[in-house]
């Protein structure tokens, strides 16, 4: 156990170590920041729920830089349409933190991310599932009639929608293969934002739906640009919450060792596999953080009468994570072995990339 003075608890250093890298992993594959899932398990490791959101965005900041680096090797960043998005993502993170503040100050803040986090990502949970499954289908559907099939394929009609909203100024995103009202673009920054300053996370788990669902940009696309966002929103986010007292350095020290290692396998894995798959990949991640974060929910709300029930969120926020790595560590193994014409599941091929 070590004794973290800023936060005033104690908490082993390996799992913070464990859960960088883990966290930093998945955050690289499917472009977040994983603060969805980060935030909750810092509530359940014994953080104060202010303290959790800014160690977490803080820890997050560092970690992307490393993921953006990769990403932008690997090609998967539209400059334009990242930088774009930074005006809105400012002032929402602003509005977040603030609002956070505020929670701080009356003792809510744990339940409120908690609550928060629930209702959201049960959301986009339900909806990736659902939209990700067609166009896996639709896949299927294309391999047997022997047509060839790119990296990405999406079902969802809601980006011609927005698209076709021409409110000057235009951008045009060459990268990403799209044109669209810079408005759009700015209003989902300053979704994202608030989310990112209030839950103390980048803002990926929400803004790689809304830059594939919204804006229309590709799945490889998506997480790379909202990686560099990341950078951004986590910066800024790091500053103002080092600021309010919401961060305790030795915290992030440890789990930016694990998340160095981790951020550069998930970047490189998403080269071998087709976009839903990594939306696949998204949305497990958010049911499964859903459930820690409801166990710690209620034992919070039954005024910690239930000791169980933070013994379970604790198990479940960390068996989360490794499952989740070892479906990504799954998915390269079978793209590997489809590659050199070996036996795959049957399900494997409509999810990963033949050269």
């Amino acid at each position: 156990m070590f004794d973290f003075i800023i936060a005033g608890v104690q908490a082993p250093i390996f799992l913070l170590v464990l859960t960088g890298m883990t966290v930093g992993m998945v955050g690289g594959f499917i472009g977040v920041g994983g603060g969805y899932m980060v935030t909750p398990a810092l509530i359940v490791f014994g953080f104060p729920g202010y303290m959790a959101s800014g160690i977490d965005v803080t820890h997050i900041a560092g970690k992307s830089v490393v993921a953006t680096i990769r990403h932008r090797q690997l090609g998967n960043i539209d400059w334009v349409l990242g930088l774009a998005m930074v005006g809105g993502t400012m002032m929402g993170v602003e509005m977040g933190v603030r609002l956070l503040n505020y929670t701080k100050s009356i003792g809510l803040s744990g339940i409120a991310l908690l609550t928060g986090s629930v209702g959201i990502m049960v959301g986009l949970f339900l909806y990736t599932q659902i939209e990700t499954h067609r166009a896996q289908k639709k896949i299927q559907e294309l391999a047997k009639e022997g047509k060839t099939v790119g990296r990405e394929l999406s079902t969802s009609n809601i980006p011609k929608f927005f698209q076709s909203i021409s409110l000057f100024p235009i951008i045009r995103c060459h990268v990403a293969r799209i044109v669209i009202s810079m408005w759009v673009v700015v209003l989902v920054g300053i979704a994202t934002g608030v989310l990112a300053g209030f839950f103390g996370v980048g803002g990926g788990f929400i803004r790689v739906p809304a830059l594939v669902y919204v804006v229309g940009a590709t799945t490889h696309i998506a997480v790379g640009t909202d990686l560099l966002e990341i950078v951004v929103s986590g910066g800024y986010g790091a500053l103002r919450h080092f600021a309010s007292g919401n961060v305790d350095i030795m915290a992030v020290f440890f789990m930016i060792i694990g998340a160095m290692f981790g951020a550069q396998f998930g970047s490189i894995a998403t080269s071998y596999v087709r976009g839903p798959a990594i939306r696949y990949i998204l949305s497990y991640s958010l049911i499964l953080a859903t459930v820690g974060a409801f166990l710690r929910l209620v034992y919070m709300l039954s005024a910690q009468k239930y000791e169980f029930l933070n013994f379970f969120a604790v198990v479940f926020t960390l068996g989360e994570m490794i499952f989740l790595c070892l479906f990504i560590l799954s998915l390269v193994y079978f793209a590997v072995r489809h590659r050199h014409g070996k036996w795959v599941p049957a399900w494997i091929p409509s999810l990963v990339v033949v050269p």
